[in-house]
Order: C-alpha cells, then sequence, then structure tokens
C-alpha cells in the first residue's frame, strides 16, 4: 500500500467510529432519563430522609447529553483498539507487536471497566459515606435532605472525563515513542499533546468541580506524561 492507501485505512476507523458514537448516543437517548433515574434510586440511602432535586432544568439537560457522550464513547471504544491494532500489526516487528498490542488493548479495556468502577461502585460508596457523616439530627427527627441530582451526576461526569481523556493522552503519548517521534528522548507532538488535554479537561469538567479544575488538569496531564515516558522506544 501506498501512505495515502494506509492514510485511508486509519480515516476509515476513525470514522466508523465516530459513526459509531452518533448511533449508541442517538439510540441511547430514548432510554437515558430511565438509565439517570434509575442509578439515582439505586443509591442506598435512606428513602424516608431524602429527596432529589433538579434545582436548573438546563443543567440537567447539558448532563444527559454529556452522559449520552461518554457512555457511547467508553461503548465504541473496544471496537476501535481492535482495529487500530489490525491496522497496524502488519508494519511491526515482533517485539514492536507485543508492547503495541498490549499498550492499545489495555486502553480499549481499562477505560471502560474503570467507568463502570466510578459509576457503580465508587460513586455510590462516597454518596453513602457522606451521606451517614453529614446527616443532621435534629432531636428525635432526622432532618429531610435534599441532594442535587444534576450535581451528584455531574461529579461522576467529571471523573470520567478525567479518566477517558488521561487514558487516551497516555496512550497517544506512548504510542508516539513507541513509532519513534523522538527528539532527544523527547516526544515531538508532546507540548500539544498536553496542551489540548489539558484544555479538554479544563472545559469539559461540569460545574461542580469550579476552582478544582486548573489543579485537576494539570495532575492529569502530569501522570499521563509521567506514564507515557515508561514506553520503549525501539530502533528502526
Amino acid at each position: 500500500m501506498t501512505f495515502s492507501e494506509h492514510f485511508s485505512e486509519l480515516y476509515k476507523i476513525i470514522r466508523l467510529s465516530a459513526l459509531g458514537v452518533a448511533i449508541i448516543s442517538f439510540f441511547l437517548s430514548f432510554y437515558i432519563d430511565d438509565l439517570m433515574s434509575n442509578w439515582l434510586n439505586s443509591l442506598s440511602l435512606d428513602q424516608d430522609n431524602f429527596l432529589f432535586s433538579v434545582y436548573s432544568p438546563y443543567d440537567w439537560i447539558d448532563t444527559k447529553w454529556a452522559l449520552l457522550l461518554i457512555f457511547s464513547v467508553g461503548l465504541i471504544l473496544p471496537y476501535t483498539t481492535f482495529k487500530i491494532r489490525i491496522f497496524a500489526l502488519p508494519g511491526l516487528h515482533d517485539e514492536e507487536k507485543k508492547w503495541f498490542s498490549f499498550t492499545i488493548l489495555f486502553s480499549g479495556i481499562i477505560i471502560p471497566v474503570l467507568l463502570y468502577v466510578v459509576w457503580f461502585i465508587a460513586i455510590p460508596f462516597l454518596i453513602n459515606y457522606f451521606d451517614q457523616i453529614g446527616m443532621v439530627h435534629g432531636g428525635e427527627e432526622i432532618v429531610s435532605a435534599r441532594y442535587d441530582a444534576v450535581s451528584i451526576i455531574s461529579l461522576g461526569i467529571g471523573f470520567s472525563w478525567i479518566l477517558v481523556i488521561g487514558v487516551l493522552t497516555t496512550l497517544i503519548l506512548s504510542l508516539s515513542r513507541f513509532f519513534g517521534m523522538v527528539v532527544d528522548n523527547e516526544s515531538r507532538i508532546r507540548i500539544r499533546i498536553l496542551l489540548i488535554s489539558f484544555s479538554l479537561i479544563l472545559l469539559s469538567l461540569p460545574k461542580t468541580y469550579d476552582g478544582l479544575r486548573i489543579i485537576i488538569s494539570l495532575l492529569t496531564v502530569f501522570f499521563a506524561d509521567s506514564i507515557s515516558r515508561l514506553t520503549p522506544i525501539f530502533e528502526k
């Protein structure tokens, strides 16, 4: 194949993945309200002493679309990484194939798994924990608590974006070193990727994270950059 033909193959994978995200988002849009309601109701809080509230209908709509995008990316990622692996393997040596397969498949598996852990283990645990230590008692009666549903779901959305962007940043920087795109042991696209990732995290974090956006963005790109440096540089 010529270079343009190889590029066309890669573009086809990206295009199909983007189409898959759109199709999955469209399909999930019919069920997102039920999914969000069932998830909120599944939190093991005292049903007699708390109420969920939505203080801003517009924020609720934004939250639903952000959730659709995150879940769609998580669902399509295994397919995308598998197709990229098939695309790249014919041009690699045996030693390179091992590292590439591990890196690309690990990224395709770890993001969906971490998203599951965040939404169904970590967030319910944190909410239940803070609910127990923060409940106000008035005499013999427990004061009724109201929880902002948008803030609770936005907490998970923020965690999800940090994970997705952080892992993808690590993957891109690792692959740039893996394929020899380095000068003085530094990836040639390192600064640009870090700046893009920093900006994406800064802009995508919900209002719940106001005051921590810059710190979280800096820590995410710092850890992504540090982990990517562990990738070996094979001699071409």
